[in-house]
């Protein structure tokens, strides 16, 4: 009886412990990495899987990359923490900062601006020249947008009084306007123009003038992030430039580095998300 007893206590443990073994390993819900619409799904793909796959490797764990249809949605979407983390325009950045909860871990180093764009054929010579004319730009909540309606505002140029703004969902979008003669001149992320318009337009279309300056995308954390995956995403983010794969991926995406977010460049930031956080009447 004694051996019939230890046996079965050894059975009922080894039990136990498999049982509890086996519910260690089932499978987490992958990471989600919220990317901000500023192009096409397939071009975010083709920018940021390099940054999905050296998060899975900080956190250990699967990472899925998700985005938005519209600039709205997107913001829709981080306010409902439907993101662990998310790469965002800075302004959004710290929307998802005062808002939402977000935390800012570090932002790229790339500048954040605008880029005037008109057929190389327009008689449009530089900002001046655009009164009376019709503007494609992203919509009016975008930073580029904002600072891009301040500075044509300081020249005299106001938006239904003697120039139209014609917005659009994307960048990308917006780039290409001036060629589908859709409009007069267009307004561009400087970084995306770089990257993929002056390739693409064939020499097409001119650069008349440049926006105000901000920051680079921020990359923060829901407040349901632990601080232990919160350190490692951003000791991965502070390091990616040392290393093959991120050096690959900001090559790609003209990033530069990340670097830590300050106190001064949230301030600057403040003046573009009041339109967010106005109290609808």
């Amino acid at each position: 009886m004694p051996k019939i007893r230890y046996l079965l206590i050894f059975v009922f443990s080894l039990f136990i412990l498999t049982g509890a073994n086996a519910a260690d390993t089932q499978p987490q819900e992958p990471v989600k990495l919220g990317i901000f619409p500023y192009v096409s799904p397939g071009q975010l793909v083709k920018f940021h899987t390099d940054l999905k796959d050296m998060l899975a490797t900080a956190l250990g764990r699967d990472v899925v990359l998700v985005t938005a249809p519209s600039f709205k949605q997107f913001v829709g979407r981080t306010k409902k923490s439907s993101y662990d983390f998310i790469m965002t325009a800075p302004h959004l950045g710290r929307l998802a900062e005062v808002r939402d909860g977000y935390r800012p871990i570090a932002h790229t180093m790339h500048d954040v601006q605008g880029v005037y764009l008109v057929k190389k054929s327009s008689s449009i010579k530089e900002l001046k020249d655009l009164e009376g004319k019709t503007i494609t730009i992203v919509g009016r909540t975008a930073i580029i947008t904002q600072m891009v309606e301040k500075q044509l505002n300081e020249l005299g140029l106001k938006n239904g009084k003697n120039i139209t703004f014609r917005f659009t969902k994307t960048h990308n979008n917006a780039m290409y306007a001036p060629l589908r003669d859709e409009s007069d001149a267009s307004v561009t992320g400087i970084l995306l123009w770089r990257k993929i318009g002056q390739v693409d337009s064939n020499n097409k279309i001119r650069l008349i003038g440049k926006s105000p300056v901000s920051i680079g995308f921020q990359v923060m954390a829901a407040k349901n992030v632990s601080q232990e995956d919160y350190d490692k995403v951003q000791k991965a983010l502070l390091n990616v430039h040392n290393t093959k794969q991120g050096k690959a991926y900001m090559a790609k995406t003209g990033f530069k580095y990340f670097d830590r977010v300050d106190q001064q460049e949230k301030k600057e930031l403040d003046q573009y998300i009041k339109v967010f956080l106005r109290k609808k009447k």
